[in-house]
């Protein structure tokens, strides 16, 4: 099996606690915090990124099981074989920090214009950590 690695930069975040809610705590593993290229919005309960040139914050997970993709894809409303209905699609992109990693991440599949931008690109600084 090969290792996958996963960007989480919104309500997937470990102190929002929904890896545990979900029961995937034991399927990723925790890395370190991470950063990519891409612009952050406010979409009201929850953030979504899109590419772009500004810095999004997140965490870094290694995937221990293929399985959790289901789970994940579920959560974010991504449908793999009907990608124009989905809310979020799952795209890899090049690490900013950790340099010369790649992972995956959920971009925002919608068009963000009219949602406030999360001018530092860290969700849990934005919301205190405890979502809005």
């Amino acid at each position: 099996m090969s290792v996958s690695f996963l960007v989480t930069y919104g309500t997937l975040m470990r102190t929002y606690g929904n890896l545990d809610a979900f029961g995937l705590e034991k399927s990723l593993t925790f890395l370190s915090r991470c950063q990519f290229k891409g612009k952050l919005y406010d979409l009201g309960s929850f953030p979504g990124a899109v590419p772009g040139s500004d810095v999004v914050h997140g965490e870094l997970f290694r995937l221990t099981s293929p399985s959790v993709w289901d789970v994940l894809d579920d959560y974010e409303g991504y449908v793999p074989n009907q990608e124009e209905a989905s809310l979020f699609v799952r795209r890899k992109v090049s690490l900013q920090h950790p340099a010369d990693r790649l992972a995956w991440v959920y971009w925002y599949n919608g068009d963000p214009s009219g949602h406030p931008r999360v001018p530092s690109g860290d969700w849990a600084a934005y919301t205190d950590g405890k979502g809005t």
